[in-house]
């Protein structure tokens, strides 16, 4: 068999193909193929009563449609090849069963021996033409009896086949020369025919080429209408998790992929990064996998993942066919069913929350840059729309929990425009104020204020400023019983961004008994420090106090440079009077003492009980002669009030006096102590002298 197709190969008869199929060798041949089927037709009709013709007739016909099924199929030149070949052998049949080479079979082969030539090639032609003229030689020998006559003679058969012997060289000849005008022609439209196959070729690719990339600039289009339908329905829809699947829906069916699905990072107790599977979309056909538990806590790198935990921290898109992936990342996705593949990076700010993944079961796809940017955009719009949910379910468990902490407050917590429009109010103002927040627009700020106090409250207000904007006040309101308490308000301004007061937060709390217990402690507290100064008995300042005024009018005369002086007094014979009348007429000598020092005091002089029957007086601004003559007139006072007892009896009260002034003592001894040290001398002298008289 390899060596027929070989020797075909010389005869030129394999790659037909490569030759061609030229449209002008079709339309040779099939001009052939009808032209001969006519005549064999009509050769049918006129040999109806010969069968034998009749059946080679048939039979030719049925290679003729044999060789025209060749031709359809484009195999033409294995077309030409069978039909000259069938059509001469019949021929060859024809001459030897009673046609003889003398009949009209020699013009038949004539044709075929051109049509091959033309159709298949020289070499094919000059075999035939050499089979032909041996046939027919054999005929000859055969038929030698036979004769076809030539006008009013007849020729031997010898002569016969010597002539057509002839003749066939002729043509061959002939066609020779016509066949290789013809393969210049054939060539040339062959090269015409070539180039613009080549042409169209081009065409067409560059069609592909611009279908292609129509299609994608169509997905590209949809693509992004379907990101602007994201966006809105992401900001706008009041599901957050009906609008991501409403979104991955669009955006599956403007890609045409079969799965899309988002996944959110988060890490477990031990810092491992995770991604779990959140939404998802599928096509008609594909199965879920979001329910799969392999998806939910997916560790990147005990997945087989990590690569892509680093690209896309990193902002990259990861694109690829399955099978060009990684040995680990391919073992992973392949019993996904997963051929091709689009994953791209989520972030909310600067921080890497997931990924959206595009797959794709059907057929390797090729992912175009504009796809790419588009599926980026929706990546970003979802990534905004993620911390925006983010943000406003931190703002509302904010303010649950403000409301929660305002509703749970014992003060008072309410919001107010400032022309007294109440906005927000708690439980406890409503309880204080009565009300309720079904009626909140009847509320006015002002129903709650004394009438005297409404100027003072929006002289408060007007006093609110962006840079003090807190003002507290205790004022008297109006409760829901009727009662009038006190109460205080810290009120805080909000304002615009151009400094005008849109709201005031007010915090107020009952303090009618703390100021009721203030006072009272006030009261307290003045009364434990007048009793913490005063002498208990005689109602003078005490040995502290006195000291302490004593102390201060020291250095204030220091300061200003005034005189200052001391009287240190004791009582004469106390200790007689006690014993003689007992110590109430003592504590009652020392009390009418007490009193004729606090009447005949002036009113900047300090006067207390030094201890025992022992007195001090402060005199500021006073030299030692005017302490000196206020002392003696004191002495000569108490001299002549006398002290009443029990049965109408009556004693002198008599004082011993010490005079000491700051003017008097050194530089070096200038003290407070020592001034009252050198008082004290000056009333142990009057002592010393008598008594009943000053010393100093």
């Amino acid at each position: 068999m390899e060596k027929l197709r070989r020797w075909l190969a010389r005869l030129d008869l394999v790659g037909a193909e490569a030759m061609g199929g030229g449209r002008l060798l079709h339309t040779i041949l099939l001009i052939l193929l009808v032209g001969t089927a006519s005549f064999e037709i009509f050769l049918f009709r006129l040999a109806f009563e010969n069968h034998i013709t009749q059946w080679i007739v048939l039979a030719a016909l049925g290679i003729e449609a044999a060789a025209f099924l060749l031709l359809r199929s484009g195999r033409m030149r294995l077309a030409a090849f069978v039909l000259s070949i069938s059509l001469w052998a019949i021929l060859m049949l024809v001459i030897y069963l009673g046609d003889s080479i003398a009949g009209v079979s020699a013009l038949g082969q004539v044709l075929i021996i051109v049509m091959a030539g033309l159709v298949i090639g020289e070499p094919f032609a000059a075999l035939l033409t050499l089979l032909t003229i041996a046939g027919n030689y054999g005929a000859m020998l055969i038929q030698t009896d036979r004769a076809l006559p030539f006008g009013q003679f007849r020729l031997s058969l010898p002569a016969h086949w010597a002539f057509q012997s002839v003749y066939f060289l002729i043509t061959l000849g002939l066609l020779l020369a016509f066949n290789r005008g013809l393969r210049i022609i054939f060539a040339e439209a062959q090269s015409n025919e070539q180039a613009l196959k080549d042409r169209v070729n081009e065409l067409r690719q560059a069609q592909a080429q611009l279908e292609i990339s129509d299609q994608n600039l169509r997905r590209r289009e949809a693509i992004l209408e379907s990101v602007r339908i994201a966006a809105e329905k992401l900001f706008r829809g009041r599901s957050f998790g009906g609008s991501v699947q409403q979104v991955l829906r669009d955006l599956g069916q403007a890609t045409g992929v079969d799965r899309v699905h988002i996944f959110e990072n988060h890490r477990d107790p031990m810092g491992d990064l995770l991604a779990s599977e959140r939404y998802e979309w599928m096509a008609e056909g594909i199965d879920p996998q979001i329910r799969d538990p392999q998806y939910q806590s997916m560790s990147y790198a005990k997945s087989r993942l990590g690569r892509w935990a680093e690209l896309l921290a990193d902002n990259q898109v990861i694109k690829a066919h399955v099978k060009d992936l990684p040995e680990p990342e391919r073992t992973r996705l392949k019993p996904q069913g997963i051929l091709s593949l689009l994953v791209v990076p989520i972030f909310i700010g600067d921080e890497w929350w997931g990924f959206m993944g595009f797959d794709e079961t059907k057929w390797e796809r090729e992912w175009s840059p504009a796809e790419e940017d588009a599926l980026r955009g929706a990546a970003g719009i979802l990534g905004g729309a993620i911390e925006r949910r983010r943000s406003e379910r931190a703002l509302n468990q904010s303010e649950a929990r403000y409301l929660a902490i305002l509703q749970d407050q014992f003060d008072m917590i309410c919001r107010y425009t400032p022309d007294g429009r109440v906005t927000f109010a708690n439980e406890a103002y409503y309880k204080y104020f009565g009300g309720s927040p079904e009626d909140m627009q009847n509320h006015v700020i002002w129903a709650h204020v004394l009438n005297q106090d409404v100027e003072g409250l929006r002289a408060k207000l007007d006093s609110l400023t962006p840079k003090q904007p807190t003002a507290i006040s205790q004022n008297l309101n109006r409760r829901s019983d009727g009662q009038m308490r006190w109460q205080e308000w810290t009120d805080r301004g909000i304002f615009d961004e151009n400094g005008q007061l849109i709201e005031i937060q007010a915090v107020g709390r009952d303090i009618d008994d703390e100021m009721r217990l203030r006072k009272q402690l006030e009261e307290n507290l003045q009364k434990m420090e007048t009793q913490a100064m005063t002498d208990p008995l005689t109602g003078l300042l005490n040995r502290r106090a006195i000291m302490e005024h004593a102390e201060a009018e020291w250095q204030r005369a220091q300061r200003e440079g005034r005189p200052l002086s001391l009287v240190v007094m004791d009582v004469d014979r106390l200790k007689e009077i006690n014993d003689t009348f007992g110590h109430l007429a003592g504590d009652q000598a020392l009390n009418q003492l007490a009193g004729l020092l606090r009447n005949s005091m002036r009113r900047y002089d300090w006067v207390g009980r030094w201890g025992g029957d022992e007195f001090m007086l402060v005199l500021p601004g006073t030299d030692l002669e005017e302490a000196r003559n206020v002392a003696d007139r004191l002495r000569l006072r108490f001299k002549q009030s006398k002290i009443s007892l029990k049965k109408d009896k009556e004693i002198e009260l008599h004082v011993s006096m010490g005079v000491a002034c700051r003017a008097e003592v050194g530089k070096d001894e200038d003290t407070l102590q020592n001034l009252i040290a050198r008082a004290d001398r000056a009333l142990y002298q009057a002592k010393q002298n008598g008594r009943d008289q000053v010393g100093g």
